[in-house]
């Protein structure tokens, strides 16, 4: 039996088919590997390897949770505020939030998010 790939290995490969736009492909020969070496646990972490390699390559994947929907000048904010070349977001309402913004990127977070504001307010008047 042949020794396992490396989980940077697999991301590294992934990624560079990503970035040729062979996503289909990439999922498909990723996700059978997985299977057939029975590590399928591995998956997330995995997704996150893929995403700092893409970073790393200047494509940036980044969750963006606000408690309304982006306008279009805050998208192009949030699209400068990554620095990234090629910056993918995916958006999130979440009306827990209250209002403010949270970025998450590999690697970085960003919580500027009135219901953050409120948990740290908390715990200095817990002290």
């Amino acid at each position: 039996m042949a020794a396992p790939i490396s989980r940077r290995k697999l991301s590294q490969h992934a990624a560079g088919m990503i970035i040729k736009g062979e996503i289909s492909q990439a999922v498909e020969q990723l996700a059978a590997y997985l299977v057939q070496s029975g590590r399928t646990r591995e998956a997330g972490l995995i997704v996150r390897d893929i995403e700092a390699e893409l970073a790393e390559l200047g494509t940036v994947v980044a969750t963006v949770t606000t408690a309304h929907a982006l306008s279009d000048e805050l998208r192009a904010g949030v699209n400068t505020l990554i620095g990234a070349r090629e910056p993918h977001v995916k958006e999130i309402v979440d009306p827990a939030v209250i209002g403010g913004i949270k970025i998450d990127m590999p690697g970085k977070q960003y919580d500027a998010t009135v219901r953050r504001k409120l948990e740290l307010l908390k715990e200095l008047t817990l002290v």
